[in-house]
């Protein structure tokens, strides 16, 4: 247990991301093969999804401190971890005060300013994940599926899709979150 938030962790789903269950009251958005950090602002320390001071704390620091994002924790992925591809680039994934709690729409609104994450992952960037369209989830999971053939190695995992509630952060890195589920997708 920590006494500070980790972020979210989906739990896998039963059903595929193209399914009507959420098609209305979720938010999807694509799954990137890096490593999740939690950036708190206030005291500037970047972390892994463990609690522990993440290896690639540096980067965090230099990305995300002038970043213009308001919220004290930033949850990210950052890139070239597990992959050749996007090594540097930090895409954030939320942005969350557990003491006021926010509804997805409004912690979008504090990081639409960043750089849209497109589907040809680019080196040393900070960019933000978008919700993506239900009606569309197979058409992307096939633009998704041609990126990691050309590339050779699993970008995109498949699709996270969120509630339209608060953040559901843990204190506990054994801990998921069911408010968020999971769509992987076997490369």
């Amino acid at each position: 247990m920590t006494s500070f938030p980790l972020p979210a962790r989906p739990d896998g789903s039963a059903v595929p991301a193209s399914d009507k269950v959420y098609a209305k009251d979720s938010a999807i958005e694509g799954k990137l093969n890096g490593w999740r950090g939690l950036f708190h602002q206030k005291t500037g320390i970047g972390y892994n999804r463990h609690g522990k001071i993440a290896s690639n704390h540096n980067l965090m620091v230099e990305r995300l401190s002038n970043a213009g994002i308001k919220a004290p924790y930033i949850d990210c992925e950052i890139m070239g971890q597990r992959t050749r591809t996007g090594r540097g680039t930090i895409v954030v994934m939320d942005a969350f005060d557990p003491e006021n709690p926010k509804p997805y729409e409004e912690r979008m609104k504090e990081i639409e300013h960043l750089e849209a994450v497109t589907f040809d992952v680019q080196d040393n960037k900070l960019l933000r994940f978008v919700r993506l369209a239900h009606s569309k989830i197979n058409s992307i999971w096939e633009e998704m599926n041609y990126q990691n053939n050309r590339a050779g190695e699993v970008i995109w995992e498949g699709f996270v899709m969120k509630d339209l509630g608060k953040y559901p952060f843990i204190t506990n890195s054994r801990y998921i979150s069911p408010e968020w589920q999971k769509q992987r997708i076997r490369w």
